[in-house]
């Protein structure tokens, strides 16, 4: 084996020139890179016109395009003809929200009543007395609480203190034509109690319940002893 060194020739930049890529090939070569941003631009543009039925809708959040276009106004109902399903008829929606007909009674106004009053049976030291409001009209009416009564003089002055509430309120009492309804007045027997009695009224004043206009009746009754002048509610 020779081992001679040997001296190797240093290579020029010439050397490593690609053959066949004289300078036409390099405007060839420049000409096609030029071309690729014009090809990807075309292909972005193809892209976006052909995911345009995909794009972003221009409604608010929250908002139903498709509904809204899709929706039909109610067509117009011919006479004897039904209503589509799911939907309201103007023939009938007038007669559906009209108010029911008929009402409950009212309350019974003084003009309507008129009234009586009786003693009850004494007991025990108490005396009641039955007072009788009656309706005089062709219509029912109604009667709910306490009425106010108080002893009258000739001359129009009130003789001791209007009649105490005594007992539950009571509920609402319906009193037809001609019906009546009944009120009792609580008091003491003479001597009761060593109390002495009111003097004996002219007149006996009764306001109905819920009414600022009274009906009088002339009567001496009742004779309130003992300081005990008190009515119950309205019952049936």
């Amino acid at each position: 084996m020779d081992s001679t060194p040997r001296t190797i020739a240093p290579l020029s930049a010439q050397s490593f020139r690609p053959r066949g890529r004289g300078p036409a090939d390099k405007r060839r070569g420049l000409r096609r890179y030029a071309l690729v941003p014009v090809a990807v631009v075309s292909l972005a543009v193809s892209a976006a016109g052909c995911n345009d039925g995909a794009s972003p809708s221009a409604e608010p959040p929250g908002s139903s395009r498709s509904a809204r276009d899709n929706a039909v106004p109610d067509a117009p109902v011919a006479p004897g003809e039904p209503a589509p399903a799911g939907s309201a008829d103007p023939r009938t929606s007038a007669a559906t929200s009209a108010p029911a007909t008929g009402s409950s009674p009212g309350r019974c106004t003084t003009e309507a009543l008129t009234m009586s009053l009786r003693q009850g049976d004494a007991g025990a030291g108490q005396i009641h007395y039955r007072l009788t409001l009656v309706n005089k009209t062709s219509d029912s009416c109604t009667l709910t609480g306490f009425p106010g009564v108080s002893l009258i003089r000739r001359d129009g002055s009130v003789i001791g203190e209007p009649a105490e509430r005594e007992g539950p309120a009571g509920r609402v009492t319906v009193i037809g034509a001609g019906g009546s309804a009944e009120v009792t007045l609580h008091t003491l027997n003479r001597g009761i109690n060593g109390s002495k009695c009111w003097e004996r009224p002219d007149y006996l004043r009764v306001y109905p319940p819920g009414s600022r206009e009274a009906l009088t009746l002339r009567t001496p009754q009742p004779l309130i002893c003992g300081g005990l002048f008190r009515t119950t509610a309205v019952s049936g």
